[in-house]
């Protein structure tokens, strides 16, 4: 039998996407004589096949000024960048291009992810023809259960309830409803169960560890399976989900049970396992974003990311610096890069502690030891400030200038807004003016989840679900404090309590933690903010930096407002594309969007 793997009959995904977008994946012609069982039937073949959807991995990164900046981490010039989008609300244009984008040239989340859950369904619907040994069918099996569920969880993540497609389409299925219930779950936790159902079989049967790490670096992992099963409850458990699957606004105690209690094995697993999987040291915390050395961005921290073995060489070197990082590198005629610059905000410099532990005041704006210093030890590690020079420190022309009228804080679109850079993944020595080893051999990477937010889901999930942090989850070697502290003291800085420290309850302590420790990584401080139900607080505060003169004379520290930000109802949820919401009544738009 001719290859039929492709029918154009059947839909691309629920919302249409077209035929040309399939094609790409298997387009094979109808003359040729390649049939479905060379393709499924033997194991190397198979996972080619599924090394497709490693590839539709989304990384935050992945696109020309674009950042994954939507809780408010910085700002720009540029209303064409991520953080202006996000802290204007409007999150139509937020689309257009990044993580999220639902635009038909881009490559984004939308488009990518229901392309990736039909191959998987594709897949699975062709088991039956592999033949290989049961390690073999475990690994192919393992892998596509985990991918139609990560797609899954991250579009409801950010658009709410959809539909859960476990199985191929066909043309008379387009009109599956939105909201439904499963296991006397509704909605957005009724897909929940669904995503979690596919997680807990993936883990059973994906290996904790590939052979040959140089070859299968970066593939899923029964720790990557267990780590988004624990995220996937903590979301279902948190205020916003809760309601949307018609509770009440607040945690779901059951929910965060369960994902301690996931959390808490994937944990053990690691501790079991120290070779492969742990929290890498803090001198090497920025290899976990980037690296010199001309080596894949992967460390035994990192669970999933868009990285590993199937890394494309367009993204390495100097063209990764001028286009990938145009979000992060400020003054072009000093760095290079042609940038369109995101400065971090006064406002989460203000969220990391003072280094013993006490809360970052005001009136230190004023004094040139506590500013700066004295602090948090992943603050100088997540951000540049002043005279830092990220190039040679030999080089006194490379220092940055982020005071006012500063070369670095020119008021134009290619400088620094705020007196703050990036400096996760802008390692030490890299620039293109002039051109460097450094810069030659640099690769970076968002991760999408690594083992520090195992421990802090952990921590939260016991937590909320006992109401006491020095309680453990069933089967956990750690309480909830000890699982904070655990990513506080890799940093160096000093442990927190059970009743949160300087911040006065362990919950609001854990959500500045996961905020500190994620800045300008990936979404997880807007994913807090939306599902703890805090972002009508934020609408209409001051998004602000600071300034001051070149001496740091105390005097001359004064905070600056540079917009005021906007975060209404309707921004908890992505808007659909309207066009999709139009082809049924059983599919409607999200609250303020129609």
């Amino acid at each position: 039998m001719r290859n039929n793997i492709l029918i154009y009959s059947l839909v691309c995904s629920l919302f249409l996407i077209n035929v040309g977008g399939c094609k790409e994946y298997l387009d094979i012609p109808s003359e040729s004589t390649v049939t479905e069982k060379d393709v499924f039937g033997t194991y190397f073949n198979f996972q080619g096949y599924v090394d497709q959807i490693y590839k539709l991995i989304c990384d935050p990164l992945d696109d020309n000024v674009v950042s994954p900046n939507y809780a408010g981490e910085t700002q720009s010039a540029g209303s064409i960048s991520i953080a202006f989008r996000a802290l204007s609300g409007d999150y139509v244009s937020i689309q257009g291009r990044g993580y999220f984008s639902n635009g038909s040239n881009q490559q984004g989340m939308w488009l990518q992810g229901w392309k990736a859950i039909r191959i998987a369904n594709v897949g699975l619907a062709n088991l039956e023809q592999l033949v290989a040994s049961e390690e073999e069918k475990r690994k192919i099996e393992g892998q596509l259960l985990f991918f139609r569920a990560f797609f899954h969880f991250e579009i409801l993540g950010a658009w709410g309830s959809i539909p859960y497609i476990n199985h191929v389409l066909d043309a008379n299925e387009i009109t599956l409803p939105r909201f439904y219930e499963y296991k006397e779950k509704r909605d957005y936790q009724a897909c929940t169960e669904y995503i979690v159902e596919d997680l807990i079989r993936a883990a059973e049967l994906l290996p904790l560890v590939w052979e040959d790490p140089t070859i299968n670096m970066g593939r899923i992992t029964k720790m990557t399976a267990l780590a988004y099963q624990a995220r996937a409850l903590l979301y279902a458990g948190s205020p916003l989900m809760n309601e949307f699957s018609g509770n009440s606004p607040v945690p779901d105690k059951e929910y965060m049970r369960r994902a301690a209690e996931v959390a808490g094995t994937a944990i053990k697993l690691a501790e079991e396992n120290p070779s492969d999987y742990g929290l890498i040291d803090f001198n090497n915390y920025t290899s976990l974003f980037a690296t010199t050395n001309n080596r894949v961005v992967w460390t035994k921290e990192t669970l999933m990311g868009r990285n590993g073995w199937f890394i494309r060489s367009a993204e390495s070197g100097g063209a990764l610096f001028n286009n990938r990082l145009k979000y992060i590198i400020p003054d072009n005629a000093t760095y290079g890069s042609n940038s369109q610059p995101e400065g971090i905000t006064q406002n989460p410099v203000d969220r990391f502690e003072m280094a013993h532990g006490t809360l970052y005041k005001i009136e230190y704006d004023q004094d040139n030891n506590l500013r700066w210093g004295y602090r948090d030890p992943r603050f100088r590690a997540n951000v540049y400030v002043d005279r830092d020079n990220p190039v040679n420190d030999t080089k006194a022309n490379y220092r940055l200038e982020l005071f006012s009228g500063g070369k670095t804080m020119l008021a134009k679109q290619s400088f620094s807004q705020t007196c703050y850079v990036p400096h996760k993944f802008w390692p030490k020595g890299c620039t293109t003016k002039p051109s460097n080893a450094a810069t030659n051999n640099l690769r970076v990477m968002t991760p999408l989840m690594r083992l520090a937010e195992v421990y802090l889901i952990y921590a939260e999930a016991q937590n909320e679900a006992s109401g006491n942090a020095n309680s453990k989850a069933n089967g956990a070697t750690l309480t909830a404090l000890e699982a904070v502290n655990k990513v506080r003291m890799r940093a160096g800085h000093v442990p927190t309590t059970a009743t949160g420290g300087a911040h006065g309850d362990f919950r609001t302590m854990i959500i500045n933690e996961r905020f500190v420790e994620f800045l300008c990584e990936a979404m997880q401080p807007w994913y807090d903010i939306r599902r703890w139900k805090t972002g009508e607080a934020l609408n209409n505060t001051s998004v602000l930096t600071l300034d001051f003169d070149k001496d740091w004379t105390p005097a001359s520290f004064s905070r600056r407002e540079l917009l005021k930000r906007t975060f209404e109802l309707r921004n908890y949820w992505l808007p659909f594309p309207q066009a999709q919401t139009q082809i049924y009544s059983d599919f409607p738009q999200n609250p303020g969007w129609e």
